[in-house]
């Protein structure tokens, strides 16, 4: 099982390879003892020792205003961290405003609360999260999700999972192929619950329509299993809700629609639903390849029948009257078993159409 633990284990590393050192974040952290649940407000000398090179480059990546302005501004500090994390929005927008930069106003906070607070917006990015109004809301919803994996992963502080989290960005998810067997475990275990969770959707939905035709007697009965398969459903989402889905993630195609499809002409057409299906597969942005040569008799329904390593899918395209054709759906690049999958069920879930590998007929 995938433990995000073991990626803070591997953050030296990380950093070391990334900016040719490790940053002493335990020593910045002694330089803002005293200012959380106190009314003593941020100094000059403070942000002067946030910007050291012997701790870390922070100078290479961000700024801060002017002594005379920190001077002036920086008295609107007094008492902000004494009411942490209860009143942090009210923090984040007074250090905002003098420091016009989130990153900046997340380094504070992180060093004077690393209990509570991580640094934005490097994993924030990678998260996928929706962007919000500004900038002080974006970083107060990163901070819940911080907060959930420290709780989820039995972190001492939010700080430590955000370190975690950037490593696993840093090193498995900016890989090509990642070694690391955690995350490829993290990986499996995501596709198994998205496996799992569109199976059911679609058990449901079956259902559902059939629902009417079943006789009186049974109504109840069949009631009851729709009841169960929706409450297995909403477990599974919640459980595929709580990992960053885009810790996995396929390149998009640069090929134009027309492009996209390949039809040698041997065969006919089966009719216009079947242009029409692949018109709309090739709108996906990452089908990057569609073969399109074989006229077969299948029983319905269309389908994915096969997927192969490289990320080749089998569809087979069937009409009511169980004629159709046999495509070859391709993705730009696909490094593993895990993302074939993965692109597999985005194919599913965007056309509609269930996996039944080995149903070639």
């Amino acid at each position: 099982m995938f433990d995000l633990k073991e990626c803070l284990r591997c953050s030296d590393g990380a950093f070391q390879k990334r900016f040719g050192k490790i940053p002493d974040f335990k020593l910045i952290e002694t330089k803002f003892l005293g200012l959380k649940a106190s009314d003593r407000g941020l100094t000059y000398r403070k942000i002067k020792e946030l910007k050291k090179r012997k701790y870390w480059d922070f100078s290479n990546f961000w700024m801060v205003p002017s002594w005379l302005t920190c001077l002036r501004e920086l008295k609107t500090t007094r008492g902000i961290f004494k009411v942490l994390p209860e009143k942090e929005k009210q923090a984040a927008i007074i250090l905002y405003d003098i420091f016009k930069n989130i990153e900046v106003v997340s380094i504070i906070l992180r060093f004077v609360d690393p209990e509570n607070y991580g640094i934005s917006p490097p994993v924030r990015c990678a998260l996928g999260l929706k962007a919000k109004d500004n900038y002080v809301d974006e970083y107060l919803d990163y901070l819940s999700v911080l907060r959930t994996y420290a709780d989820e992963y039995g972190f001492r502080t939010v700080a430590e999972a955000d370190i975690a989290l950037w490593t696993l960005v840093e090193k498995c998810l900016k890989a090509e192929s990642p070694e690391c067997e955690n995350f490829r475990a993290y990986q499996e275990k995501m596709i198994a619950i998205e496996e799992q969770y569109i199976k059911k959707s679609q058990i449901f939905k079956k259902m559902e329509e059939e629902i009417w035709e079943v006789a009186g007697d049974e109504v109840e009965s069949v009631r009851a299993e729709l009841d169960k398969t929706k409450a297995e459903i909403c477990e599974l989402l919640k459980e595929r809700e709580s990992f960053p889905l885009n810790l996995i993630r396929l390149e998009k195609s640069v090929r134009k629609r027309p492009e996209k499809i390949i039809h040698d002409r041997r065969e006919p057409d089966v009719d216009s639903a079947q242009r029409y299906f692949i018109q709309k597969l090739a709108e996906n942005a990452f089908v990057n390849q569609i073969i399109w040569s074989e006229n077969i008799s299948a029983k319905h329904p269309t389908r994915i029948s096969a997927i192969q390593d490289d990320g080749e899918l089998t569809i087979l395209y069937v009409t009511k009257d169980n004629y159709g054709a046999k495509l070859k759906v391709r993705p730009l690049r696909c490094p593993d078993r895990t993302h074939a999958r993965f692109f597999a069920y985005i194919i599913a879930k965007s056309m509609n159409i269930p996996v039944m590998e080995n149903k070639d007929i």
